[in-house]
């Protein structure tokens, strides 16, 4: 990608919301932002190099709870935040794909993702592991976590007039026996900084 951005011409703080997810003493999630959205209208001039930078910046939570016992020997629980951007209802880049009408599984990138899994197999042999230690008793945690609180979407060559924006979020949880798993978001910030690009290759390129 060939490309430069001059200085913004517009950079406009689109849309705020307040309300705040809070952790609980156990851990769980309460409160955030009701709504899955936050969205904006803009008007661009009638340019070919005319580009959007859209930075959608939200605090976001996630939880995970495993649990096992002599009865349970395995459990599991998985929760996310993803994201998109959209502009007049088609997809903007990272999302793909690129400059599609969107979908409702298309344009989403992953914000935050935890997976969680705990095992154990001596449970239900305590008095045995104490007394032999040629037992292979375990207890074993295994976590992963993506993470990512702001993004720059960017769309180029958008064209003049008056253009909606939408930054969306939807959340997903899973988990199995003795597993939960949950996400919540808020406050949230939508900046939109309109630009002027230049290239000897034309514009910006978004390369797959």
């Amino acid at each position: 990608m060939e490309s430069v951005l001059e200085q913004p011409v517009i950079e406009k703080l689109a849309s705020i919301h307040h309300l705040s997810g809070n952790p609980n003493t156990d851990g769980s999630l309460d409160g955030g932002i009701g709504a899955t959205l936050l969205e904006t209208t803009l008007r661009t001039p009638n340019s070919q190099f005319t580009a959007l930078n859209i930075r959608p910046s939200l605090v976001s939570g996630v939880y995970t709870s495993t649990k096992v016992d002599e009865t349970t020997t395995e459990s599991t629980a998985w929760a996310g935040l993803q994201v998109r951007v959209l502009v007049d209802g088609k997809v903007v880049a990272p999302g793909t794909p690129v400059g599609a009408v969107a979908g409702a599984e298309d344009g989403w990138v992953y914000y935050n993702k935890r997976w969680q899994r705990i095992t154990q197999n001596f449970l239900g042999l305590i008095a045995a592991c104490a007394g032999d230690t040629e037992l292979n008793c375990s207890l074993e945690l295994i976590q992963s976590t993506l993470s990512a609180n702001s993004l720059d979407f960017v769309i180029g060559n958008l064209g003049g007039g008056d253009h909606t924006i939408k930054a969306e979020w939807r959340v997903e949880d899973g988990n199995t026996t003795g597993g939960n798993g949950a996400a919540c978001v808020g406050p949230g910030v939508l900046t939109v900084t309109q630009v002027k690009t230049f290239s000897t290759g034309g514009g910006i390129v978004i390369e797959p």
